[in-house]
């Protein structure tokens, strides 16, 4: 700073809904502020831990504390600890720091996400008292809701889900009778955070639910592809890296994929037309792309 010059503070405004602390609230960054989630990260003085991340769902996403008590706990799914709740969508949890596969994309993380949750889905969910399952009449209840509307949406593609709908339908009447586990719901690059040892550990639970379907992998591979600094041939190997760590064949791999590609891309679809286009505008450009991907998995059931 220059003689004669004054200094400039810079105040950050912190949200009006963070709970009681342990220690002294020193500073804040908002690392992610939507109209349905906000998420900051709380510096701290005099406590335990130097700092914590305080985070508000609203709607669909206030429900991570429930997912907590009821899936991750007792599953013993390693996540950051829950450290606060107050009951109304807002919880405080342990800061694991670091930086995520979206913001630090490898190849050896994508691997290592794809171990994380062999190992998450080797747990069994028969034994929960959770009102987190979901069963084929719930995706048919999704399927219907999305097509409502986005025909209000977009009525040129009318009847653009008519196929996608009687594949996903057939598909998970066959799985009726696999055994249910954790599903993420939303297993990307930006929830799946380094640790120093070179593991990945899964953060963002609002979204998870119990069921069969491969909606995680499928997720993850195809935000994997839409990455250049990732050597193709790895990203092919997933699948199969993914068999031999569950202990299953590569083609029941395969053609879980298709299942959890069309649960994931459907549910996708109804949450934009019915609330994306409204809090994040520019998902109103998503929809074509998610179509597109149903109708690719529906041509997919067709010739398995």
């Amino acid at each position: 700073m220059l003689p004669g010059q004054n200094a400039v503070v810079i105040e950050t405004t912190l949200p009006g809904w963070l709970p009681d602390l342990d220690g002294t609230i020193v500073g804040g960054e908002l690392l992610r502020g939507w109209a349905l989630s906000e998420v900051w990260r709380i510096h701290l003085d005099g406590a335990t831990r130097k700092s914590v991340i305080a985070k508000r769902g609203v709607g669909e996403l206030a429900g991570e504390a429930r997912r907590y008590h009821e899936l991750v706990v007792p599953l013993g799914i390693p996540a950051p600890r829950l450290l606060a709740e107050d009951g109304a969508g807002v919880i405080v949890l342990e800061d694991l720091g670091g930086d995520n596969l979206e913001d630090r994309p490898t190849a050896e993380g994508y691997e290592e996400a794809v171990r994380v949750l062999a190992r998450m889905r080797s747990q069994p969910a028969m034994g929960l008292a959770t009102g987190l399952r979901r069963s084929t009449a719930d995706f048919k209840a999704v399927a219907e809701r999305a097509e409502a509307a986005m025909g209000a949406l977009r009525p040129d593609l009318a009847g653009a889900l008519d196929e996608p709908i009687r594949a996903m339908t057939h598909r998970l009447d066959q799985l009726a009778g696999e055994p249910a586990t954790v599903v993420h719901g939303d297993f990307q690059a930006k929830n799946l955070l380094h640790t120093p040892g070179g593991g990945i550990v899964t953060i963002d639970w609002s979204d998870a639910y119990v069921h069969q379907n491969l909606g995680d992998l499928y997720l993850l591979l195809r935000e994997g592809r839409k990455h250049s600094r990732i050597d193709r041939a790895r990203l092919d190997a997933l699948p199969a890296l993914f068999a031999y760590e569950a202990g299953t064949d590569l083609r029941t791999v395969t053609g879980q994929l298709v299942t959890g590609g069309l649960c994931w891309t459907m549910n996708a679809l109804r949450w934009v037309v019915e609330t994306g286009v409204h809090a994040v505008p520019v998902s109103r450009e998503w929809i074509d792309e998610l179509v597109a991907d149903l109708r690719g998995l529906a041509e997919r059931h067709l010739v398995q």
